[in-house]
């Protein structure tokens, strides 16, 4: 029998209590639970290893150190932050508009990233804005009293469960009653060590089981808000009563993430090194990631092309296999495979290699089109578009009309890219996030950047999801992120193929995130620089 009942009156019956608490006591709050992040952060990220198959020691291992408690320290603080500065907008955030930049469907701009002292040594020669709606004001707010939340948490990513929850009690003002996906309910003892001042106090709590006590807890009559990561089929079956209907639902749903390649004349080397980031990004925790590349669109008249698909192979062959742990990845990998009769790479059982599929048609009913295939798959579709210019006209609208999501997307475009083409593409393309020759992913990471698909998707229409999470400075109004990096970076990404240092770089950034310092900065650089 689920203990729903008992967990949601006593969470909900500390709503108001929550909402008397003023800026520094939450901070205060949050600060406490910063420690018990900090003190549970090796735990954390070794049994998430053993949960996908991951040696503790190996270099793959960091990703979890990162993805999970650094990536949670590092909105904590922020948040914090936020608090303790009374939550108004810094005037320094704020970002004149360029005479060449196309900003037609923008009200204002905010340059969030970087910001903090150290923030050009983490990810140097990275920026991250953010663009708010037109006819709005770059304004940050938190809402009244409103109630109590129930969190349906993902499975895949570790850091998405406290991240979605500590953005209902801060952003949306809600004490949260939190179901874990099965897949990884075994960190729940975890978070409720390191988020104890929360639980105490009853403004945080947590439920196990499966899909029937997901439906339980929504449908209770306790609960004012429901949100909930995962898939649109997941998301259906939630909102499919009218009881739950009546309530606020916000979601992430994940995407078909597409990669606009602009052709143009590319280096040898620039081939190999961006065929080398793709093929990073794609085996990044198994390829489990609603923000990991799905669709790869070139110019078929591209001289380039065939080089590109080419070194793309190589690239994935010399990636290692990683375990197929999500529910269903199997099932879904030989899917694409039997669509498309791709060249399937020699395997052993249980695990999943990086594949390349080509051959893929320009029709919206494609099957790569469509669906995610949450596995480690790139399809690749060719669009007749030659030049920079009229490639990146047709791929932002085959992109908006025909691939499904509005989740992410990424353009890959050399130095000599038309400015103004590029900019105009960027104010274009209904996504959520942008990434510019780097992995939009980094816009879930950093914390300041608004998480979520593009506005005006329904309950009846979900696409990627409504509303948005993250968004440690509490925008609101906000439509786009955009995330920029050189075409090269300055130095090897955390994707990079054969990081040695990725373990010791993921320890040393969880230290880091917990209280910043010029000395712990320092530790970062031999793992960064050096791998």
């Amino acid at each position: 029998m689920s203990d729903v009942d008992s967990v949601v009156a006593r969470v909900a019956g500390q709503a108001r209590t929550w909402n008397a608490l003023d800026s520094s006591q939450r901070a205060g709050i949050l600060q406490s639970c910063r420690k018990g992040v900090f003190q549970i952060a090796e735990e954390w990220a070794q049994q998430s290893c053993i949960a996908k198959g991951i040696s503790i020691d190996a270099p793959a291992a960091g990703e979890e150190w990162f993805t999970g408690p650094a990536i949670t320290l590092r909105h904590l603080r922020l948040y914090r932050d936020t608090l303790l500065r009374g939550g108004s907008v810094p005037k320094a955030l704020l970002k004149p508009y360029s005479s060449e930049a196309n900003y037609s469907r923008c009200g204002w701009s905010a340059q969030v990233f970087p910001q903090e002292k150290w923030d050009f040594a983490l990810f140097p020669g990275t920026t991250a804005e953010v663009r708010g709606a037109a006819g709005s004001e770059p304004t940050c707010s938190t809402r009244e009293s409103s109630g109590c939340a129930a969190v349906l948490g993902a499975g895949n990513i570790s850091s998405i469960p406290p991240l979605d929850f500590l953005y209902q009690l801060l952003k949306e003002n809600r004490v949260v009653v939190v179901k874990l996906n099965p897949v990884n309910a075994y960190l729940r003892p975890l978070f409720e060590r390191a988020f104890m001042p929360l639980v105490a106090a009853g403004f945080l709590g947590f439920v196990d089981g499966g899909a029937e006590v997901g439906a339980e807890l929504v449908a209770h009559e306790q609960i004012d808000a429901v949100h909930i990561t995962g898939s649109e089929h997941s998301f259906r079956a939630v909102v499919s009563s009218p009881a739950v209907r009546k309530k606020i639902i916000t979601a992430e749903l994940g995407s078909v993430t597409p990669v606009l390649v602009v052709p143009g004349a590319w280096s040898r080397r620039m081939v190999v090194y961006q065929a080398g980031q793709i093929a990073g990004i794609l085996a990044v925790n198994g390829g489990f990631n609603c923000n990991t590349p799905k669709v790869l669109l070139t110019s078929s008249t591209w001289p380039q092309r065939t080089l590109f698909l080419s070194e793309l192979r190589k690239a994935f062959a010399a990636m290692p296999p990683r375990k197929a742990w999500y529910p269903g990845a199997e099932e879904r990998w030989t899917k694409f495979i039997r669509e498309y009769g791709g060249e399937v790479p020699p395997r052993r059982s249980g695990e999943l290699p990086l594949t390349l599929l080509t051959g893929v048609s320009p029709d919206a009913s494609e099957l790569a089109l469509a669906q995610e295939a949450f596995c480690p798959i790139l399809a690749e579709c060719a669009l007749d578009a030659a030049g920079e210019e009229l490639f990146l006209q047709r791929a932002v609208d085959f992109a908006n009309e025909k691939i499904a999501g509005t989740l992410s997307c990424n353009i890959l475009a050399a130095p000599a890219t038309p400015r103004q083409a590029l900019e105009t593409a960027i104010d274009r393309l209904n996504y959520g996030t942008v990434g510019i020759n780097t992995w939009a992913g980094l816009g879930f990471a950093l914390g300041p950047t608004p998480w979520g698909g593009f506005p005006g998707h329904t309950l009846d229409a979900p696409g990627s999801g409504i509303g948005v999470v993250h968004n440690t400075y509490f925008f609101d109004h906000a439509i786009k992120s955009v995330i920029r990096s050189k075409f090269k970076a300055p130095r090897k990404t955390i994707w990079t193929p054969g990081f040695k240092h990725l373990l010791s770089l993921g320890k040393n950034l969880v230290d880091y995130e917990y209280e910043p310092s010029f000395g712990k900065l320092l530790k970062l650089v031999p793992a960064a620089y050096l791998s």
